[in-house]
């Protein structure tokens, strides 16, 4: 995109670049100054490629002097320039006097925003940033949110869509990051050290692709303790609460993970409770067997949970459940509008009994070793259920 700058004319004087570098580093030496305008004459230099009037080959070179010479980090600069870039290309505009309206916005909001575009459903990233825009979020709510959609680093492609570094050559990698397309017409899943399994999952027909289903999920989950209520059938806020992703437990041969562990604490008289999440993306990933059964260990409730707008897999997972009282359902509605966290609603489909849990101290004794830092790098789970 070329952008137009309307302070300058065809009758205007040549531009000096010594002039743009002094008033930035005035801008630079301050510690709030307008980030806006930094943007602006970087992109100034940029689009008329002044930099060459000093002698730099490129305009990178020119950034990593310029941020030398004022004692900055090149990241700095760079975060500014890509945030103008990205607040005229939301707002459809090819003005560079345009990005003064981006005033108000923090450079690092909207390159948590970029990243949310890419990763996030529709609904949560144009949520996202009405609320930028309009001042009524912060910079630490964007960096969690995008942060919760962030493929973990275990997925096919990195956080720019290519192959992890040194595996762009393989087999399952080839010609997959270059069409972005990719992303919501397959996924693939490892079935061992070299095989690779291509599952097709319906086409955007609605705003939510396999990926985005159980970060969106666990966004839910995390946000609100009352679904915890309505599996334990109580209306009493917890005294304490709080939920852990990816708890990996049991003997290091055969290592179950709970997808969401969340504590409970109802009353200081009596034991907490703690209640274990399986999320269910869609259809194939249900696949019911005895390895419930080891979860049920590990927790006082122990729950499925998966899309309401997914007809077929909540049938097929309320047909199994119903078999059994300690089992519970829960239901996320994606089609229900987006609450102030930027989350959707929790139903309680299926209450499950409660249960008594004979290793869930083991389960206290990874989240207190993930607290203090002593947790080490986990393997792959080995059963296929967690997995």
């Amino acid at each position: 995109m070329q952008f137009r700058n309307t302070e300058l004319t065809s009758k205007s004087p040549e531009v000096n670049l010594e002039e743009i570098e002094v008033r930035l580093s005035q801008l630079l030496s301050r510690s709030r100054a307008d980030w806006t305008e930094l943007a602006k004459l970087t992109l100034k230099v940029q689009q008329q490629k002044l930099y060459k009037q000093k002698g730099f080959s490129s305009f990178s070179a020119w950034i990593r002097q310029l941020a030398v010479n004022n004692n900055r980090e090149p990241s700095l600069l760079w975060r500014f320039v890509k945030a103008a870039k990205y607040f005229l290309k939301l707002t459809g505009s090819e003005d560079l006097e345009q990005v003064n309206e981006a005033a108000k916005i923090a450079p690092e909001a909207l390159e948590r925003l970029e990243k949310v575009q890419r990763q996030a459903p529709t609904p949560v990233f144009e949520t996202l940033r009405e609320r930028i825009f309009a001042g009524d979020v912060t910079v630490a709510e964007c960096r969690q949110i995008e942060k919760d959609y962030r493929p973990p680093a275990t997925e096919v492609r990195t956080n720019r869509g290519r192959p992890p570094k040194g595996e762009e050559g393989k087999i399952e990698y080839l010609g997959q990051w270059k069409d972005t397309s990719n992303f919501s017409t397959f996924i693939e899943r490892s079935l061992g050290e070299k095989d690779v399994e291509v599952v097709t999952i319906p086409s955007a027909a609605s705003k939510f692709t396999y990926r985005q289903v159980a970060p969106t999920i666990n966004r839910a989950l995390k946000a609100d303790y009352s679904w915890m209520q309505g599996c334990a059938g109580t209306n009493y806020p917890p005294q304490n609460w709080g939920t852990h992703l990816d708890v990996r437990v049991g003997e290091e041969s055969n290592k179950l993970r709970l997808d969401l562990v969340g504590v409970v604490r109802w009353d200081l008289k009596f034991p907490k409770d703690l209640f274990a999440v399986k999320i269910v993306s869609d259809a194939n990933d249900f696949e019911f067997g005895a390895n419930w059964e080891k979860y049920l260990a590990f927790c006082n409730y122990f729950c499925f949970a998966c899309p309401i707008s997914d007809v077929r897999l909540l049938e097929a997972i309320q047909e199994t459940v119903s078999q059994f009282d300690f089992i519970g359902v829960l239901g996320v509605d994606f089609a229900a509008k987006l609450n102030s966290s930027l989350t959707y609603p929790i139903q309680v489909i299926h209450r499950p009994q409660r249960q008594d849990g004979a290793n869930i101290c083991s389960v206290y004794e990874t989240l207190y070793e993930r607290v203090l830092g002593w947790s080490v790098a986990e393997l792959d789970v080995v059963d296929d259920f967690g997995g």
